[in-house]
């Protein structure tokens, strides 16, 4: 029986990836209300990050953006929110949604109602998504797209810290369906990327030993 356990223990531990953490994005500049910007009743964003700033392949387990301030009245909750990752080839962005994908499909990695919490403060990690389905190749580029159609109310103004030059570039419409839209040359999301997912902790193995006493 001990033997099994064993087994069992390592097949288990082998199989939960240690979850690493990459700030990409660049160097923080000012705060950017891109994608949360509720004075408008639609939105459609994407920003790029390089492959040399996340240098590890493996499953994209969360996306974070860095809090900058409110205006308005937290919290703020945006409707019909659809969030998307992508491999590109691109260095830069261009204007046009569809070119930013570099000829590959993006994967739908989560849709429904997004709110962005009160009680934060500047230099907060805020969750954006956290993916089930999508592992990074660690050869490409990686794009983000967000897409919402109607602000539910809060604070208009969501502010997070975005960089002012060397990235990738950042676009947005004020359009769910919009096909191009106003890009920022050299812009860069300031993020944080987790890939993996958290090793099994001490309690769990505990939790294993004891079925098999």
């Amino acid at each position: 029986m001990k033997k099994v356990l064993i087994l069992l223990c390592a097949a288990f531990l082998a199989g939960s990836a240690v979850a690493t953490e990459h700030i990409v994005g660049g160097t923080g500049y000012t705060g950017n209300t891109l994608p949360w910007w509720g004075t408008y009743t639609a939105m459609r964003f994407q920003c790029c990050w390089y492959k040399s700033e996340i240098n590890e392949g493996g499953a994209v387990s969360k996306i974070e953006f860095d809090f900058s301030s409110y205006s308005g009245t937290p919290p703020s909750t945006f409707n019909n929110v659809k969030m998307y990752l992508c491999h590109t080839n691109l260095s830069a962005l261009t204007a046009t949604f569809a070119t930013n994908y570099g000829g590959n499909t993006p994967v739908l990695v989560w849709s429904g109602t997004y709110v962005v919490p009160s009680g934060l403060t500047n230099h907060t990690w805020v969750i954006q998504v956290e993916p089930t389905n999508f592992t990074y190749n660690n050869v490409d580029n990686l794009l983000f797209e967000v897409t919402w159609e109607g602000f539910g109310g809060g604070a208009s103004g969501n502010y997070f810290w975005r960089s002012n030059t060397g990235q990738p570039g950042r676009v947005y419409a004020t359009s769910a369906s919009a096909t191009s839209g106003t890009l920022y040359t050299g812009q860069g999301e300031v993020a944080r990327i987790t890939i993996g997912y958290s090793a099994v902790q001490p309690s769990s193995l505990g939790r294993i030993k004891t079925l098999f006493k």
